[in-house]
């Protein structure tokens, strides 16, 4: 198999590149090694030339033996020539060789100079070739004896002393046994092939040493030289290390004192570098560390326990004085060994880390504070409540300014980030001793007090927060008023874990802002129950939707003077299946945050139109639209639709909105008013007087109608402020040509003041209560046969 393999190499001429690899291995060229060939051949000289006193001494004591013997029985003068011309080629070869050699300290050689060392072996091989040749088939038995102890001793010898230069000591060991095979055949002893065998065999095998032993020798010279490459790489690295690098190389002896101080290493220290070379290294480090950092001395203690156990160590990081700067330094060392194992100091490097030590503090700083206020921010203040809570009794406060997103859209978010920074440090005055203040985020912040507080002493707490952030803010030109809401909780009695005592505060938070804001609330359990209730009717709404568990229920609106109906107002409503019939105030508020009210008034939208169209009279309908339904961008199409699927005439259709939907974009709610009022339908401000009443809506926005919430129209009777507010609103809407319409009318004494007053509609119990759509005729038939229609 191994010579059909042969073969195949051979034909395919794969033989040749197996050849080139193998005599890489023994010999050098500068395709091969580079500019290091010329090194390396000055090396395969060098090492046969520091061989050749054992050389000249076997070359002598062979030829005295050879002449010695065979003295008489050859050519005297043939003996001398060959002797003579021996030791003149000893005497000669080893200057020659040097002469080869080019160079001082690190000398060279050149390809020729090989070229001419493997003739002179050459030459000098045939000198000795010509002795077995010429006198072992004439000799006698002793003569064969030296003839073939000295042939072999010489091949053996020549072989091993020149394996450093492969082809010369090939060239000699070929010769020689080209020779020895001549003189065998010869002889008598050709009669006896085993002989010529034994002596080829041998010849290979020293062949094949010399090959190994030459593998051997370019190897070694190849790996001290890449060795001798890479030292001298890591000298060049470490000395521009310690020039240029802020690092610096220490390295510290059995007895703890610095050596080989370099300059960066003494420049660090701000010391001679005299001075250090006396010094205990850890001793140094000890007089430079701040005497009240625990970081410094936890470091320090730390670096002696490393250097005690001989331990390597890493990164270890502390605080020092250089001159009169505080500096940090990161060290790192690992312990020497001599060659017997023993303890021989310690090296390493130190690295001055003020940079990163800063950068990492300002991050750590930026990851726990609020960048806009320079309060502590939601992770750091979960950090501290967990921290705080367990060990002391603690008040939580959650505070949330009233209306904040109103005042950013208005005035720009320029002034509302300035209005929080503001109110961060209204906040900051009111801390003490271990209180925790942050901004959660948006305009939301939490203060945990972590001290007992008694009831009375929490609530006027409360009331102070109240109070600092109610006070005016003057920002550049501009002056805002903003007011907060506050809710809270104290552990351990409303929660003994942060998770706890967070819900708590949030429930409580809400309940302030659900009791009409710039108010504060304590937790009470009552709030969980809300709460829970709240999120079990979230999840309820959308099954209720998809069962049509809504119904839609009609109150009448009614002109004053005529006492007669002009349309009514869709009030939606929801039958539980369990809890029977659901107020809209419960519902409505949890539909609006969820996002479910726009389905829901969708279906109101359409379901409204589809039962207008079912009326006797082309009576008017008035639909409710929340502020996120008026947002949506598909509005119009969702009107035009209800309109187009029940056939109710755009003029028939009324839409009420609140101030809260107009206020977020102005531009946008202007848009969508116009395109409202455009197609016919008219367009009702609800609950006018409650929110912001600005007259720049009024003149901005086109409307057809004001309606006066019923808070008022109740307390008409008997307030005088609302007397005055009902007076102010029919007025203002007269004087902008706008129709009012008052709600919640529930006696004859108010009905008689609003028609006074001037009031075009009302409606409210008095007149009567919301009723099912099933009923509306039989409503509106009684109303004619009694001759109110």
């Amino acid at each position: 198999m191994a010579s059909l393999a042969f073969l195949r190499d051979l034909s395919s001429g794969r033989w040749r590149s197996r050849w080139e690899q193998a005599l890489s291995r023994v010999t050098t060229r500068e395709s091969l090694d580079g500019p290091l060939a010329p090194r390396f051949r000055a090396l395969q000289i060098m090492a046969v030339r520091r061989m050749f006193p054992l050389v000249v001494l076997g070359n002598i004591v062979n030829t005295v033996a050879i002449c010695l013997t065979f003295w008489g029985q050859v050519s005297t003068f043939w003996l001398c020539f060959w002797g003579a011309a021996i030791m003149i080629g000893q005497s000669v070869a080893s200057p020659w060789w040097g002469s080869l050699l080019r160079g001082g300290l690190r000398p060279t050689a050149t390809a020729r100079a090989m070229r001419t060392l493997v003739g002179h072996v050459a030459l000098y091989s045939l000198g000795w070739a010509a002795v077995p040749v010429l006198l072992f088939p004439g000799a006698n038995h002793s003569g064969e004896m030296l003839l073939g102890t000295v042939t072999i001793g010489m091949l053996c010898a020549g072989g091993f002393i020149l394996s450093a230069h492969a082809a010369a000591a090939c060239v000699y060991v070929v010769t020689l046994t080209i020779a020895a095979v001549v003189a065998l055949a010869r002889s008598p002893y050709a009669e006896y092939p085993a002989l010529m065998v034994l002596l080829l065999v041998y010849a290979a095998t020293i062949l094949a040493m010399v090959l190994t032993s030459a593998r051997v020798f370019m190897s070694r010279i190849r790996a001290e030289a890449e060795t001798e490459r890479q030292a001298q790489l890591i000298d060049l690295l470490l000395r521009d290390f310690e020039e240029h690098a802020s690092d610096w190389l220490w390295e510290m002896s059995p007895t703890g004192h610095l050596r080989h101080v370099s300059a960066r290493l003494a420049e660090s220290f701000g010391m001679p570098a005299k001075q250090l070379q006396q010094c205990s290294f850890v001793a140094v480090l000890g007089t430079k560390l701040p005497l009240d950092s625990e970081e410094g001395r936890r470091g320090y203690a730390q670096l002696k326990e490393y250097l005690e156990a001989g331990q390597a160590f890493r990164d270890v990081e502390m605080p020092v004085h250089v001159g009169k700067e505080l500096r940090w330094w990161c060290l790192t060392g690992k312990p020497l060994h001599d060659e017997r194992g023993q303890p021989a100091g310690w090296r390493g490097v130190g690295s001055d880390v003020t940079q990163a030590r800063r950068a990492r503090n300002e991050l750590a700083r930026l990851a726990n504070v609020d960048t806009l206020t320079g309060l502590s921010n939601r992770h750091h203040f979960s950090q501290q409540l967990a921290r705080l809570v367990p060990q002391s009794p603690s008040l939580l406060v959650f505070l949330d300014l009233d209306n904040f997103k109103t005042i950013n859209d208005s005035l720009g978010h320029g002034v509302g980030d300035r209005l929080l920074r503001q109110v961060g440090e209204r906040l900051r005055g009111s801390l003490d001793g271990r209180d925790v203040l942050a901004r959660l985020g948006g305009d939301e912040f939490a203060l945990l007090r972590p001290r007992a507080m008694e009831a009375g002493e929490r609530a006027a707490f409360a009331q102070h927060l109240l109070d600092i952030v109610g006070l005016p803010y003057q920002i550049d030109d501009v002056r805002v008023d903003v007011r907060a809401s506050l809710g809270m909780a104290v552990a351990p009695y409303d929660g003994e874990d942060p998770e706890s005592l967070l819900k708590c505060a949030d429930l409580a938070l809400y309940a302030a802002k659900a009791s009409g804001r710039n108010t504060y609330r304590f937790f009470h359990p009552m709030m969980a129950d809300n709460a829970r209730a709240r999120a079990r009717l979230q999840q309820e709404l959308g099954a209720a939707l998809a069962d049509e568990q809504f119904t839609v229920h009609y109150q009448p609106q009614v002109q004053v003077d005529t006492g007669q109906v002009i349309g009514f107002e869709a009030l939606v409503r929801w039958q539980h299946a369990e809890r029977g019939l659901i107020n809209p105030n419960e519902f409505i508020p949890v539909a609006e945050e969820t996002g479910q009210i726009v389905p829901l008034g969708t279906w109101v939208l359409r379901q409204a139109c589809r039962d207008a169209m079912q009326w006797a009279r082309p009576l008017r309908v008035s639909v409710n639209l929340s502020a996120v339904q008026f947002r949506s961008a598909h509005l119009i199409e969702v009107i035009e639709q209800a309109l187009s699927d029940s056939g109710l005439p755009p003029e028939r259709l009324e839409l009420e909105v609140t101030e809260t939907a107009l206020i977020d974009d102005h531009d946008g709610a202007q848009a969508t008013l116009m395109a409202l009022r455009s197609r016919g339908i008219r367009v009702a401000l609800d609950d006018f007087g409650t929110g912001y009443s600005s007259l720049a809506y009024l003149r901005r926005f086109p409307m057809d109608k004001l309606k006066i919430d019923g808070m008022f129209v109740r307390s008409l009777d008997s307030d005088t402020d609302a007397q005055a507010v009902v007076t102010a609103i029919i007025a203002l809407a007269k004087a902008l040509r706008l129709d009012t319409t008052a709600e919640g009318v529930e006696t004859a004494e108010q009905l008689a003041m609003l028609r006074a007053l001037g009031c075009d509609d009302v409606q409210g119990f008095l007149l009567a209560r919301p009723m099912p759509g099933t009923q509306v005729a039989g409503y509106l038939q009684h109303l004619e046969a009694a001759g109110a229609v």
